[in-house]
């Protein structure tokens, strides 16, 4: 038999009502193939679960054949639809969500939407104040994490200004953050070879067997121009 069947769209979120063939299940409820398996297994083509209230037809859910045809699956989406008005009022009246579909058929049964729409207008309100409420505390997160960041950029800036070693990739970021450019083969082999650099240029990098030491001249370079800068701009 066909029936006008109401449905999601693709996309979950658009209601349309469709012709579709059905097939018997249970009582009041029908099943119409939506997907057939690609690799030819009949046990996992996919159906719509269709009730029906009155004259009106719409879809509960997609589900395998393997599942519809486990045991006490036909009782059960006979009881689901025989419930579902006054399992779907219940549901609105303590607040959970209430899917655009139940309200299109209560409009279509004559029933009042009033409490339906009411309770998916709350549960949006809700679930929007939440990711408000998610985006501040990442954002305040986010924020202390900085705030900590910019406090270690400062330990390990003062402890290199008072002659204590730090870390290449260290001096990267806080030159980088005051301003100062390092030419791009410099950064590179700070990246690849530095462990260790203090204001006198002293440079500690971990020895590979077989290869040659590193250049470090650019580094040492780097070093004196960045303390020159720092003296200029803090003299301004």
């Amino acid at each position: 038999m066909k029936a006008k069947v109401f449905k999601y769209k693709s996309d979950g979120n658009t209601v349309v009502a469709s012709y579709m063939e059905l097939e018997p299940y249970a009582k009041n409820v029908y099943l119409s193939l939506s997907r057939k398996n690609e690799d030819g297994n009949e046990d996992d083509d996919c159906f719509h679960v269709v009730c029906r209230i009155e004259n009106v037809y719409f879809s509960s859910g997609q589900y395998s054949r393997r599942f519809l045809k486990g045991e006490d699956c036909r009782e059960e989406a006979a009881t689901y639809c025989r419930n579902w008005i006054a399992d779907t009022l219940q549901s609105a009246e303590r607040g959970a969500f209430v899917n655009l579909i139940s309200v299109r058929v209560f409009e279509a049964l004559g029933l009042d939407t009033t409490s339906l729409v009411q309770a998916r207008e709350e549960y949006k309100r809700i679930q929007e104040q939440k990711r408000r409420e998610q985006k501040e505390k990442e954002a305040e997160e986010r924020r202390v994490q900085e705030e900590q960041h910019q406090w270690l950029l400062n330990e390990q800036k003062r402890k290199f200004l008072d002659g204590e070693r730090i870390t290449g990739e260290m001096f990267l970021e806080i030159t980088g953050r005051d301003g100062f450019d390092i030419h791009i083969r410099t950064k590179g082999t700070f990246n690849r070879h530095v462990r260790g650099i203090d204001r006198n240029g002293t440079v500690s990098f971990r020895k590979i067997k077989g290869c040659r030491t590193p250049d470090f001249t650019g580094c040492h370079k780097a070093v004196s121009a960045y303390l020159a800068f720092i003296t200029e701009k803090e003299g301004k």
